[in-house]
């Protein structure tokens, strides 16, 4: 291979002309060995900025991993000159712009290195294998790279969410997550979700007046956290969750069923309330939420205005009277989703009247407005109540427990934890592919970097200057 194609393939400047090209077998493993050194005849003095070319002497050759050629490990064997400076008289040697002063890895891998750690599906041994280090030096450049990064926030967005997530690093086993559900951006994690932990660093936040919401889930030390740091922000209670805390409820009394009927396994009950399927059934909304409502209206809009050319799909029709196969008699027969559950209710009252209730609250959270979600929620509670079904009575207490910070999501629809539970999954996916990390700050840095998808000059992207500390 010629030294031009060798110099274009590694993508080497100008000024860095290639000497020799070796390849040798260290165990299994072909090592490209290429000499280069600086074809510049004048340089520039870094004390008194005065061009020189007087040569001092030549150094011992240097070795730098580079990036891999097709597949190979590559060193660079730079020749490296000494020059003296006839205005200061001081000896500097030349820089060639390949690697750090006295640096045994190139800038390009580095930056490699760096790009990697982007990758949420790449652990530190992946990075560190992929660009032939060690994982500590992998950890160290990332370190390096990131030392000005801000260790806490002290300005708040108007609006902010919270929720914790299982990390179990040495700071102990839930973190918290803070974000800007409006703008999409995580602004911080913190080692503990603890309220005098909490409540240490948000009392440090200048702006803590002008925070005018907080989404939470129904975790009772932060509302007391909230209340202590943020005197004008409103509490609000994430959909997801308390929604999630109803249709478990629903999910315990088919449980119940279930186990009530275990002695006779060969029963209709028991086949219908264990099957999967049947259980989908019985825990999916009857109703369309307020995101297909509106997406629905979207895509008449564009076909009535011609914008779009595909009739649109009912798609909630189209799933609740689609047709299933199920196994009856040693054969398989087609039925419709909504006949399917409909047979399965009608073998239990009350898992049918838990199912009304469960209906009943969906109805509210996706029609009812906010002037009227007090009411009709505490009719609801009074119904649970009435029920006589323990699992509900449960979840009615719940609900009437955080009923103000509830009814406060009623106000805006992107007063929710979408956001946040999006994030948790990379956060998930981070952590998985390294098997847990023990190093909390290492953790923090690089997820943030990630969630953040950069990592510029010392600052947060995306947040203005001045609004952070180091």
């Amino acid at each position: 291979m010629k030294k031009s194609d060798v110099k274009n393939m590694l993508s080497l400047e100008a000024h860095i002309e290639v000497l020799e090209i070796q390849k040798k077998k260290e165990g299994k493993v072909n090592v490209n060995y290429i000499t280069v050194k600086s074809s510049k005849n004048k340089v520039r003095c870094p004390i008194c900025n005065q061009f020189t070319s007087t040569i001092h002497d030549y150094l011992k050759p240097s070795k730098i991993l580079y990036l891999d050629v097709v597949g190979e490990k590559t060193y660079l064997i730079v020749n490296r000159r000494r020059f003296k400076c006839r205005r200061c008289n001081k000896s500097f040697t030349e820089n060639i712009g390949l690697a750090n002063k006295n640096g045994r890895i190139s800038s390009k891998v580095k930056q490699k290195v760096l790009k990697d750690f982007m990758d949420k599906n790449k652990s530190l041994k992946d990075v560190a294998k992929g660009n032939n280090i060690s994982e500590d030096t992998a950890r160290n450049i990332f370190l390096e790279a990131t030392k000005n990064y801000p260790k806490r926030i002290i300005h708040l967005p108007g609006i902010i969410s919270l929720d914790e997530k299982a990390t179990y690093t040495n700071e102990g086993m839930y973190s918290l997550i803070i974000n800007d559900p409006i703008h999409r951006e995580t602004l911080d994690i913190l080692k503990s979700r603890r309220k005098e932990d909490l409540i240490k660093y948000f009392l440090d936040i200048k702006n803590r007046r002008e925070v005018k919401a907080v989404i939470i889930d129904l975790y009772t030390p932060y509302k007391e956290v909230i209340k202590a740091c943020f005197p004008n922000a409103i509490i609000v209670a994430d959909p997801y969750h308390y929604t999630s805390h109803v249709v478990e409820a629903l999910d315990k009394v088919r449980l119940r069923l279930v186990h009530d009927n275990e002695k006779d396994k060969r029963t209709n009950e028991y086949y219908m309330f264990k099957n999967r399927t049947n259980k989908s059934l019985l825990l999916k909304s009857f109703s369309e939420t307020k995101y297909e409502l509106r997406q629905k209206q979207i895509q008449q809009e564009k076909y009535a205005t011609g914008r779009s050319k595909n009739k649109p799909k009912d798609k909630f029709n189209d799933y609740w009277y689609g047709k299933i196969k199920i196994k009856r008699n040693d054969k398989y027969i087609e039925i419709t989703r909504i006949d399917r559950l409909h047979q399965m209710l009608n073998l239990s009252s009350e898992l049918r009247d838990a199912y009304n209730l469960k209906e009943e609250f969906f109805r509210i959270t996706i029609n009812v407005k906010a002037e009227k979600a007090k009411k009709e929620l505490q009719i609801w509670i009074n119904r649970c109540r009435n029920s006589g079904i323990p699992e509900m009575i449960t979840v009615s207490n719940t609900i009437e427990n955080w009923l103000e910070e509830i009814v406060n999501s009623f106000n805006n629809d992107k007063y929710n934890n979408g956001f946040t539970e999006a994030n948790n999954n990379v956060i998930d996916k981070i952590i998985a592919v390294s098997y847990g990390y023990k190093n909390f700050e290492f953790f923090r840095l690089r997820t943030l970097v990630i969630l953040q998808k950069g990592y510029a000059g010392g600052s947060r992207k995306n947040i203005q200057k001045g609004k952070v500390e180091k």
